[in-house]
């Protein structure tokens, strides 16, 4: 029998079960929300891709344990289930010099504080429906303590700098240049999105036919999968980027692989980490920067996901209907466009309906 009490005027459930440990806990409800649990699949959280989960849900048990640094003194260890609304607070300060747990290379913002207080919000709804917490801390915040709601508008690069940016890519004529080129070359021709980057594999890539690659066969087509329906898409290929991934091909096939190998590997092995990605688009943004005439402008955002936004927002000024644009990014609405609605309108007025 499940008893109730009011704490704070926070409803309270005696746990009903004994709680798993941090890592359990964490990929249950990862399971339960891509779809191979309970419940239909939910769309990743903007800005934070699923593998970005994982980092800060890992930061938050650190610091539950006492391993992380904080204003206060350092607190005493308590399991994940033993949360409370102060702990949350204290996860959500802001301290100088703090750098967001997914992506190491940003200083966290009140859009990454708003992002993480989602993520954990989520885990712990799914912890109370499995009996596992009394309480979801998350949700005791006072409303002065919660972070801002986002304010959902994307970033782009100034249209001088993004012409520009291909004369900046690096050479195809080592290892690490031709793989960061073709990396680039997808993020700029198509707009893939920087998970769909890192999780292609060598069978992604199609010849004319767009059956796989057999032998020296040029690519010609990209076959991206996902986890929603829309995600499922054949994108053709243009030449820059045909170049681009035949180059990098002839370094990648150097040791046997089979097709589901990654198609871009860290130097340490495995897929390309969010880390190397962000730096690979951070860095030729940053040469393109400093070789303009804007190099004083200060950008706003310098990762993957602004070469993607950038791209989206050229494609509709150029006059791509935007229910082809839907088709091409793998999003199921025009809806998902709203966010550069300003962007368009800087360069000019579109109709996104």
């Amino acid at each position: 029998m499940v008893t109730k009490t009011k704490n704070a005027g926070l409803t309270q459930h005696a746990p009903s079960s004994a709680p798993p440990d941090a890592t359990a806990a964490f990929v249950h409800w990862q399971q339960f929300e891509l779809g191979s649990g309970n419940a239909p699949a939910q769309q990743a959280q903007p800005g934070l891709p699923h593998s970005g989960y994982a980092l800060v849900w890992n930061a938050w048990v650190l610091q539950l344990q006492g391993q992380a640094p904080t204003r206060s003194a350092a607190v005493q260890s308590k399991a994940w289930n033993d949360a409370t609304p102060e702990d949350v607070a204290r996860f959500l300060q802001i301290r100088p010099g703090q750098r967001a747990h997914h992506q190491p290379g940003r200083q966290i913002s009140e859009v990454t504080r708003r992002r993480y207080w989602r993520l954990l919000d989520r885990i712990y709804a799914h912890a109370l429906l499995q009996g596992w917490v009394a309480c979801n801390p998350v949700q005791a915040l006072l409303p002065m303590e919660r972070p801002a709601p986002e304010q959902p508008t994307g970033h782009m690069l100034p249209p001088a700098l993004w012409k520009a940016l291909p004369r900046h890519f690096p050479a195809s004529d080592d290892l690490q240049g031709a793989r960061d080129q073709a990396v680039l070359r997808l993020l700029y021709d198509l707009a893939l999105a920087p998970e769909e980057v890192r999780l292609l594999t060598l069978g992604a890539l199609r010849n004319a036919c767009q059956a796989e690659l057999t032998g020296s066969q040029t690519p010609a087509f990209v076959q991206i999968q996902g986890t929603r329906a829309a995600q499922q898409r054949c994108l053709a290929l243009p030449p820059a980027t045909q170049s681009a991934l035949t180059a990098w091909l002839a370094f990648r096939r150097s040791t046997p692989v089979g097709p589901q190998a990654a198609l871009f590997e860290s130097r340490k092995g495995g897929p390309l980490t969010i880390r190397a990605l962000f730096h690979i688009a951070s860095k030729t943004i940053a040469l393109a920067q400093q070789a303009s005439r804007e190099r004083a402008l200060p950008l706003a955002r310098m990762g993957p996901q602004v070469l993607r936004n950038t791209a989206i927002v050229h494609w509709l000024h150029a006059g791509v209907a935007p229910s082809e644009v839907v088709q091409r990014i793998g999003v199921e609405d025009l809806r998902a466009l709203a966010h550069l609605q300003h962007c368009v309108a800087a360069l000019q007025p579109v109709r996104l309906s």
